[in-house]
């Protein structure tokens, strides 16, 4: 049984290997040879200390794949732990912690979301939000489109810097911060939300016309990033996982309430069973995290290893 610490995790995969994976695997679901095991969770008030703790899984049997993921948040801190199984004989094929791969799984999806649903010629991004995930989200989208400028939005503007700083240095895109919302997504294509906001700060006036939004920071259920009004004018909403999002999404859930047929799967815009709109006044993508992402994460880790 092979152990994975977080260090050769960052050293053996990055976010194109994931994008690649997560896309096969993606397709595999559409066809019936992999699913998720729906993702439980439990909080816990602010006294003695606030936090919770999650648990999901995923089966891909094209991958000889069965993994589960546990993980704790506080306040104080938090850790992760991936278990890989081979889903033919049941051997334990390794442990990996999984801080790394949580951060590496969420950027690949939303590079997914934006290589299908955002205009072929967006060559803009603004990520709101400047925490230990935004830098991966910024490295995934330009791993899909030619960017020549990101903008970074965050309530603490030294965090905003920080993260401009870093896009410059290590991706080599042009980088700015935005003094405020508004300023940061007025007229930009590519629009992605990583806060751990509690109410919703981005409306739908904040969108240019034909902008897609990659919503991925409110995996709460008392959480929001974005307000009804953009759901109400999104020409295309799709999510990862629709079982996750009904239970987790309050966005979504306030929106949609029991009918949820407009919302669609993005293993199903991957296969080509629905594509984006010509046209449409926005597109928005909601990932709450799932287990196939991180299976494909495990993939990638798995076949280096075989």
């Amino acid at each position: 049984m092979r152990v994975w610490s977080e260090q050769e995790v960052r050293a053996e995969i990055g976010v194109r290997a994931v994008i690649d994976s997560l896309t096969e695997v993606l397709s595999h679901e559409s066809r019936g040879g992999a699913w998720n095991i729906d993702k439980t969770m439990a909080t816990w008030p602010a006294e003695p200390t606030a936090g919770s703790a999650h648990a999901l899984g995923a089966v891909d049997l094209e991958s000889d794949l069965a993994l589960f993921k546990t993980w704790v948040n506080t306040p104080a801190g938090a850790s992760a732990l991936m278990t890989l199984f081979s889903a033919t004989d049941g051997r334990t094929l390794g442990v990996a912690e999984a801080g790394a791969a949580g951060a590496l799984r969420t950027a690949a999806i939303s590079g997914i979301a934006t290589r299908f649903l955002a205009d072929p010629a967006a060559d803009e991004l603004a990520v709101l939000g400047a925490g230990r995930q935004a830098f991966r989200q910024v490295e995934s989208v330009s791993m899909v489109r030619e960017l020549r400028r990101v903008r970074v939005w965050n309530r603490t503007r030294e965090k905003a810097e920080a993260l401009a700083d870093q896009v410059r240095a290590q991706l080599g895109l042009d980088a700015v911060v935005a003094p405020d919302v508004a300023a940061a997504t007025t007229d930009c294509p590519i629009v992605t939300l990583i806060t751990r906001a509690t109410e919703p700060f981005l409306r739908a006036g904040h969108l240019a016309p034909g902008a897609h939004l990659n919503a991925v920071g409110a995996i709460l259920p008392g959480n929001a990033e974005f307000g009804s009004d953009v759901l109400a004018a999104s020409a295309l909403t799709v999510v990862d996982s629709e079982p996750n999002a009904r239970r987790g999404s309050r966005e979504l859930r306030e929106f949609y309430g029991e009918d949820w047929a407009a919302v669609h799967t993005l293993g199903d815009v991957v296969v080509g069973k629905v594509t984006r709109p010509e046209r449409p006044r926005c597109t928005v993508f909601k990932g709450m995290g799932m287990g196939l992402s991180d299976l494909a994460v495990a993939r990638v880790l798995v076949g280096g290893a075989r």
